[in-house]
């Protein structure tokens, strides 16, 4: 919001509760006030009023004009479609990714399918559900013969690293970390650890016709296994008795543009434009590769619709710099001119069974 150009944008910060209803209210600009929420303001809506889409109190009177809305969830219940798919449903013009990409983007063994078939690299896997995890022989042998051991374990629909754990061999945590999984998520996913471990990360927009890129991350850890808390708790973020607000993975050690080989850089950009491509070339997503650094072996990891993709000290250190008002004004621009939904009967005329009046 404080990025935004105020000259051409009207900003009306709105927040969604855990019963997913919307408020507004003055203290929503005061980052330091959401621990764990603001206090709240006036209880909202939005609807499709008499000129196009408004925000409106409950009682149905209207309080403004809305021509997009741009979502800044973390995870479920935001990041993978469901708010998207209730703002096109209205007809509101929304950034990012359609909801069918983003709900895509949060199923990591489905993202992995659909990216694996347009040429990009990704470890095997073995899924785990909720009915499954009572055969562990059956499992356990299709991990061994699949790949061995040690494996990753995470949840297949939650970002961030939440529930990722490692498994050095058969008998070390396998299952007691695959049901911890199962607690948090429907589906488990099982991987071979990658040796040798770097990650690199890359933000994309398409514009004019052409897909272009952020700086490259590769984020530094001296931990063995890069998770939710290391990414975005680190730095004091948590200090019971202080707030700090959480700086991302730019609380991490990382280098910003490496200097790699050019074979993988061109692979890195590569595999990106072709995941992009596949969810619809829309908004700002930010891919996490995983790379073996003695091989040079690369791995597609997942895509994170949002809100990685708003790591601006990416755009900002580019081939070509976007500046974060830059940035959100490409977004903008591209959700008021892509809008999904029409008022147009949906049935073609020679299909129609119902007569029209």
């Amino acid at each position: 919001m404080d990025a935004a150009d105020v000259r051409g944008l009207d900003i009306l910060p709105v927040y969604m509760d855990f019963a997913n209803r919307f408020w507004i209210g003055s203290s929503l600009r005061d980052i330091a006030k959401y621990r764990p929420r603001p206090p709240l303001g006036q209880q909202v809506t939005f609807r499709w009023g008499d000129n196009g889409p408004v925000i409106c109190a409950m009682d149905g009177t209207v309080i403004q004009a809305v021509d997009v809305v741009m979502p800044v969830f973390h995870g479920t219940f935001g990041e993978d479609g469901r708010i998207q798919a209730y703002f096109e449903l209205l007809g509101i013009p929304v950034t990012g990714l359609s909801a069918s990409s983003a709900s895509i983007a949060m199923r990591k063994d489905v993202t992995k399918a659909l990216v694996k078939a347009a040429g990009v690299n990704v470890l095997p896997q073995v899924t785990v559900d909720r009915e499954r995890v009572h055969r562990p022989e059956e499992v356990l042998k299709e991990v061994k013969d699949s790949f061995g051991f040690p494996v990753i374990i995470k949840p297949a629909n939650l970002g961030s690293s939440v529930g990722v754990g490692l498994a050095k061999s058969e008998n070390e945590d396998v299952w007691p970390l695959i049901e911890y999984v199962l607690k948090k998520d429907t589906l488990a996913l099982i991987e071979p650890q990658v040796q040798n471990l770097v990650e690199y990360n890359i933000a994309m927009i398409a514009k004019d016709g052409q897909i272009k890129f952020s700086a490259i991350e590769r984020p530094k850890s001296g931990a063995e296994l890069l998770d939710f808390r290391e990414k975005y708790l680190s730095a004091d973020g948590g200090t019971k008795g202080a707030f700090k607000p959480s700086e991302g993975m730019l609380s991490l050690t990382r280098d910003i543009n490496p200097d790699i080989p050019d074979e993988l850089r061109d692979r890195i950009y590569d595999y990106a434009a072709k995941t992009f491509a596949a969810l619809g070339k829309r908004g700002a997503p930010r891919i996490d590769f995983m790379c073996n650094q003695e091989t040079g072996e690369l791995w597609f990891n997942e895509i994170n619709a949002i809100p990685g993709s708003y790591g601006f000290f990416l755009w900002e250190a580019a081939a070509e710099p976007l500046l974060f008002p830059e940035l959100i004004d490409h977004l903008i621009s591209e959700a008021v001119s892509d809008t999904i939904k029409t008022f147009e009967d949906p049935v073609p005329q020679d299909a129609r069974l119902l007569q029209r009046r």
